[in-house]
């Protein structure tokens, strides 16, 4: 059984055993230690063998890579439990397989659980990550016996095949009882640095050759493939120091968890806290800023605002607002905030968001025209953007670029992925990227390969764009009251349908007549009005 994940993010410091703090005499004269954050805490499981379990260089079960792992990320308030207990030394891939397969339960090694043993496909179901360490002793007994008889090619190529085979075979299974848990393979490095020179040339041989099909088989599976050679080589005396043991000392299973592991794992987007701040420009020198509250084991004493990376204000946790006044036109700002405790400890992923202030815009189409307000309004907050020459052009139609590129800015998403799309070469970079993050967070789709960036948007596409942008936002489904009262969406597939109910209840469309004209195409200046009421939808 588990406990809540807020309970055990607040129990942390409590549930601790001596695999992540030093013991102390009773919980109250334990300090402090953990970090406030915005992310929700993960359960940690970790598999395999004895490197996973923590067996050192003489043979006594200690802090492995794991153990520092999670330490790590519950100390930057990252996690809710951890449990090494199914990761047992001696074991090889055909042990793990067999344990998933048979759903075996076996006593908790770590913190966040309530009973004292598991099941272990259960804990996989629960997990958000996973690292797995397996084959060493697939191909130990070959290795070692190398020494005396020279190496023996055709049976350590069998041995890395079967070992290669269940590896793939617990990924899969691990993929089938949980697709959305990270998993990270652990490659393998030299366990026997102190052999014969000419050993030392066959073994990297092999060692680059196996864990390069363990790098494949892993990512062919959708796991995160972690290379630790480098890491080991680095510093063989202390990280090995033991000519007669394979495994590390405390010290390399440090140095494997916070070089090899934990810079990609603290990558991972478990931890993005983009959403977890706002801003609302109220004008062009002032802008509100709100963010959500962030959690602590014990609690938040602070807030530290940094503008531009400058300390502007230390407000109390009760505050989770404040406004910027006197910003200078026409500049771009960074704002960050950083949660305190009453121990110190600041938080480690830190909401941020970048905005750039507006000047006086005017453009020589829109004094007399009926969405002059809304039009003024997308410009200065920088959704929407008029021509060099001046012109904003509210009755041209709206393009199919055009409206990714305003549902990106209006969101704040970005992506370093490139679009799959054939037909956006010849826009500039800016509007590639805006393309590539619209096509990357569901909210646009392509046909055989193109996008067609030039053509208009209809009034019905641009409800269902918005209706996935709504959705992206707020991470649910929207579920309309009602119909619409247009009688010309009738006809209509039931996504479209829905798509416009969403934006009638939610004020961001009014019809004309009580018709929507969905096959109309939108111009510039309706999507002016749209996108700024879907504004004030988005910040609620």
């Amino acid at each position: 059984m588990r406990l809540s994940k807020k309970f055990r993010y607040v129990a942390a410091s409590i549930l601790a055993l001596q695999l992540t703090i030093p013991a102390v005499a009773n919980a109250e004269e334990q300090s402090d230690y953990i970090a406030p954050s915005w992310v929700i805490q993960t359960d940690y499981l970790a598999l395999g063998d004895s490197l996973a379990h923590g067996m050192n260089e003489v043979g006594v079960i200690g802090l492995g890579y794991t153990d520092f792992i999670a330490q790590a990320l519950q100390q930057n308030g990252f996690l809710a439990s951890y449990n090494k207990g199914f990761a047992m030394s001696g074991y090889t891939t055909k042990n793990v397989l067999a344990d998933l397969q048979n759903d075996v339960e076996k006593t908790v090694t770590g913190f966040g659980y309530t009973k004292e043993q598991v099941k272990l496909r259960a804990s996989i179901k629960e997990a958000e990550i996973i690292t797995l360490t397996a084959g060493a002793n697939d191909l130990l007994p070959l290795l070692k016996e190398s020494q005396t008889t020279g190496i023996d090619t055709v049976a350590i190529v069998k041995a890395t095949k079967e070992a290669v085979s269940n590896i793939a075979s617990i990924l899969a299974e691990i993929k089938k009882l949980n697709p959305h848990a990270e998993v990270y393979v652990m490659g393998y490095y030299n366990s026997f640095p102190y052999y014969s020179e000419n050993l030392q040339k066959q073994f990297k041989l092999l060692l680059t050759t196996v864990n390069a099909t363990i790098k494949t088989t892993a990512e062919k599976a959708g796991a995160i493939f972690v290379p630790t050679h480098d890491v080991v080589a680095k510093d063989v005396p202390n990280y090995l120091p033991n000519p007669e043991n394979i495994h590390l000392s405390e010290a390399g299973y440090f140095a494997v968890a916070n070089e090899a592991f934990l810079p990609i794992i603290k990558t991972s987007s478990l931890w993005d806290v983009t959403k977890a701040i706002q801003i609302d420009m109220k004008d062009k020198t002032t802008v509100e800023v709100s963010w959500q509250e962030a959690m602590d084991n014990v609690g938040v004493t602070n807030y530290n605002v940094y503008v531009n990376g400058k300390l502007a204000s230390t407000l109390n946790a009760n505050t989770t607002k404040m406004t910027l006044e006197n910003l200078t036109e026409n500049t771009a700002y960074s704002v960050s905030i950083k949660a305190i405790d009453a121990a110190g400890n600041e938080s480690v992923q830190n909401p941020t968001v970048t905005f750039t202030t507006r000047g006086a815009i005017s453009f020589t189409d829109t004094e007399n025209h009926w969405a002059k307000e809304y039009i003024q309004n997308v410009a200065e907050t920088g959704i929407m953007n008029g021509y060099p020459d001046g012109t904003f052009r509210p009755e041209s139609s709206l393009t199919r670029a055009q409206a990714a590129a305003i549902l990106v800015r209006s969101l704040g998403l970005t992506t370093t992925e490139k679009a799959p799309f054939t037909d956006i070469a010849n826009y500039d970079a800016t509007m590639q990227s805006e393309i590539a993050a619209a096509y990357v967070h569901g909210l646009v789709k392509g046909t055989d390969g193109k996008f067609n960036p030039g053509q208009s948007v209809t009034r019905a596409q641009l409800a269902l764009m918005i209706q996935r942008a709504y959705e992206q936002q707020f991470n649910q489904p929207y579920i309309a009251k009602a119909e619409s009262p247009f009688s010309d969406v009738a006809s209509y597939n039931a996504e479209t349908k829905r798509a416009v109910s969403m934006l009638y209840e939610l004020g961001i469309v009014t019809g004309n007549q009580g018709k929507y004209s969905p096959e109309s195409a939108t111009t510039r200046g309706q999507a002016a009005k749209i996108f700024t009421n879907l504004s004030h939808v988005l910040i609620k």
